[in-house]
Formats: C-alpha cells, structure tokens, sequence
C-alpha cells in the first residue's frame, strides 16, 4: 500500500510539472518565442492588422517541431525569417 501512494504521489508529481515539449510548449517558451519574433515585425508590413495571427502561426510552427524554444533557437535567422513569411503568405492583404 505504502508503495501505492509512493508511485501515485511520482505520478502525480511529474504530471503536474510544467515542462515544454513537442507540441505543447510551456507559457515562458511561448513567451520568450513571441519577444523574439516581434523583432521582424516590419518583414511583415504587407499583413496589416494580421501581424498578431503570424506570431502565432509561427510560435505554432515551432512548437510542432521543437521540444522548446531553446532547440528552436538553434535555427537560424534566415531560417526562423522564412518560416514567419510562410506564416505571412497566409494572411497576405492590401490594407
């Protein structure tokens, strides 16, 4: 029994940690991802309003194939900047 509530107490430990990972990355790396990628807010000037919606897809973009931000971060700028204009293609508009 004592065993029991050993392995549930780990259990519930380890859920409850808030650690990133592929696909589901924690509130800090979404954070420090967002930070980052406004820095190339006037590669997005052809979006207009939809700036906000291309963070996103490209925090989004990320999250899919990066454990975190700090693997993602490896890429780069060229590389991390062709991924945010993939994301502007999709919400390209003449204000």
């Amino acid at each position: 029994m004592k065993k029991r509530m050993i392995i549930f107490a780990l259990l519930a430990f380890t859920s409850c940690t808030n650690e990133s990972k592929k696909g589901a990355w924690n509130d800090e790396d979404r954070t420090e991802a967002m930070a980052d990628v406004k820095e190339f807010s006037n590669a997005l000037e052809t979006v207009g309003t939809a700036k906000n919606l291309c963070y996103d897809c490209y925090i989004d973009s990320l999250e899919k194939s990066y454990d975190n931000y700090e693997a993602a971060k490896k890429l780069n700028e060229d590389d991390r900047l062709n991924i945010l204009l993939d994301c502007a293609i999709q919400y390209l508009h003449f204000d």
